[in-house]
């Protein structure tokens, strides 16, 4: 599969400056600034998306055909697929980045925590039909709490169950 081209998602911005110009006609030149890429690739790029004209050994594209074929490109299937697909990119960074900060927090939980049953947990967790209360001092002592309960209910769950449930009448 060809590599997607890097301007591809800057259409928004290019047809912006685009229509900002007042010029007929772009060079080689301003298509590379307008695309950000290099000589040959402007080169192709006019040919395809523009036709292009030759004026003497100068090589033009007509902008308003640029503005229309950019335009044609934005409503384009691969358009909204690479931008959807940057979305995600962009979302699941933002979470990995979230996640990290909590997986370097180091929970200094008792050797015996992963032992525990609803019978044996610790002091400063008070656990009643439609109530959970945690005494803590501090975010680690919070977290210290919380981890021992998830082990104990994962060790004693049918008495955690019949422990919380209120009693229908």
């Amino acid at each position: 599969m060809p590599a997607k081209p890097t301007w591809l998602l800057q259409v928004p911005e290019m047809l912006e400056a685009l229509r900002a110009m007042s010029v007929p006609f772009l060079d080689r030149t301003a298509v590379e600034r307008l695309f950000r890429v290099r000589r040959r690739r402007a080169i192709q790029l006019m040919s395809t998306l523009g036709g292009g004209y030759l004026v003497g050994k100068t090589f033009l594209v007509g902008r308003l055909q640029l503005i229309t074929e950019l335009e044609a490109i934005s409503r384009g299937d691969e358009f909204s697929f690479e931008r959807r697909r940057k979305e995600r990119l962009v979302k699941d960074l933002e979470q990995s980045r979230k996640e990290i900060a909590g997986r370097r927090v180091r929970i200094q939980a008792p050797p015996d925590a992963s032992d525990r049953t609803i019978g044996d947990l610790p002091a400063g967790i008070h656990l009643r039909p439609g109530e959970l209360r945690i005494e803590f001092f501090g975010t680690e002592d919070l977290l210290r709490h919380l981890f021992e309960l998830s082990q104990a209910i994962i060790n004693d769950y049918q008495r955690f169950e019949r422990l919380v449930e209120r009693p229908e009448g």
